[in-house]
């Protein structure tokens, strides 16, 4: 009597066939807003989606077209005429309409794309797919997906949102930049004769739209929704992997890199939670008391960029303490072997 094998194999059963790759549908998502949506399966919101995109994109190269046919027509003209209503009556405000209403749809299209094939593996019984890089990668290019790939929905639309809020808060700061460099202009004050005068005034005012109330909030929202996708995936269907503890090149290479995206993803990404975030806090904390600083006229704009490297130190210091922790570990084994 022949016995069988067959029962004493363990076979690790494939996902279901009619599962969706989440990473393929963010690349869609990301290459073609709507498309994304329309492969995880969610046609209606797909074509939503889609349509917006094609409505904003239209608006903005028509905007565009209309702005460039206004400027060749007032340089035929001759420009002998009040200089000042040449750029009052440009479509400027339509313009940044239509472009910041494709750029929110293409966030959209990305997140909603990942939110949509999450729930398409979750109702298919298929396993959740888990890396570290698409995780920083979605996080990086559109503030709460990362979330959204983690399992963390709620949390990943409130990113969104407070990112969109950022984004909305910069115009403010570039209106009052292009104002106050008018003026200037006006008021001859930038001459090409002093070219040095004109590099730290410029220089001024663009570290002032960096420090600006928006750029903080866009920068700190993108920050955190880096740092918290990858303690999600550490702590969820990473929580096995301790790859990142164990001295490689490669390995090393990549928490330098995750330092310098967001300082304390290193320690992050070795599970050591406390030390990241503490690098977290001391990294994103500086950029806002810079920012406050500036807004509150404690100091000028060329002293606060001096300040900056306050943050650039706690960078660098997150980046060479996460390796150095990898290479200490190795002398720790040869220790106990």
């Amino acid at each position: 009597m022949i016995a069988s094998n067959d029962t004493h194999k363990t076979v690790k059963e494939p996902d279901n066939k009619d599962s969706v790759s989440v990473h393929r549908a963010f690349i869609y998502g990301a290459s073609a807003p709507g498309f994304g949506e329309i492969y995880a399966g969610s046609r209606i919101r797909g074509f939503i989606t889609a349509g917006l995109f094609i409505f904003f994109l239209v608006w903005f190269n028509w905007m565009v077209i209309d702005i460039m046919v206004r400027i060749m027509d007032t340089l035929f003209q001759g420009l002998n005429q009040a200089r000042g209503s040449v750029l009052s009556d440009l479509p400027i405000f339509s313009l940044g309409i239509s472009f910041l209403g494709m750029y929110y749809i293409w966030l959209w299209a990305m997140i909603s794309s990942i939110d949509v094939a999450v729930k398409h593996r979750q109702e298919n019984e298929s396993s959740p797919q888990a890396s570290v890089p698409w995780g920083v990668a979605m996080s990086w290019f559109c503030p709460g997906s990362g979330q959204m790939y983690t399992g963390y929905r709620q949390l990943g639309y409130i990113l969104l949102a407070g990112n969109l809020l950022g984004i909305l808060l910069i115009i403010p700061a570039y209106t009052q930049l292009f104002t106050s460099i008018s003026l200037l202009v006006q008021n001859e004050q930038l001459s090409a004769s002093n070219p040095y005068a004109l590099i730290n005034i410029i220089r001024e005012h663009l570290i002032i739209l960096d420090y600006s109330f928006g750029n903080l909030i866009q920068e700190t929202v993108r920050y955190f929704a880096i740092a918290g996708t990858i303690s999600g995936l550490m702590h969820g269907s990473l929580h096995s992997d301790d790859k990142w503890i164990k001295p490689s090149a490669a390995y090393g290479i990549g928490l330098f890199a995750a330092g310098w995206l967001c300082p304390g993803s290193g320690q992050l990404l070795q599970k050591r939670d406390k030390a990241g975030w503490y690098f977290f806090a001391g990294y994103v904390g500086s950029i806002l008391l810079i920012g406050l600083l500036i807004k509150t006229g404690f100091v000028s704009a060329i002293n606060a960029d001096t300040l900056a490297w306050i943050s650039v130190l706690i960078q660098w210091g997150a980046m060479i303490e996460a390796l150095f922790c990898m290479i200490k570990s190795k002398g720790e084994k040869d220790v106990i072997y």
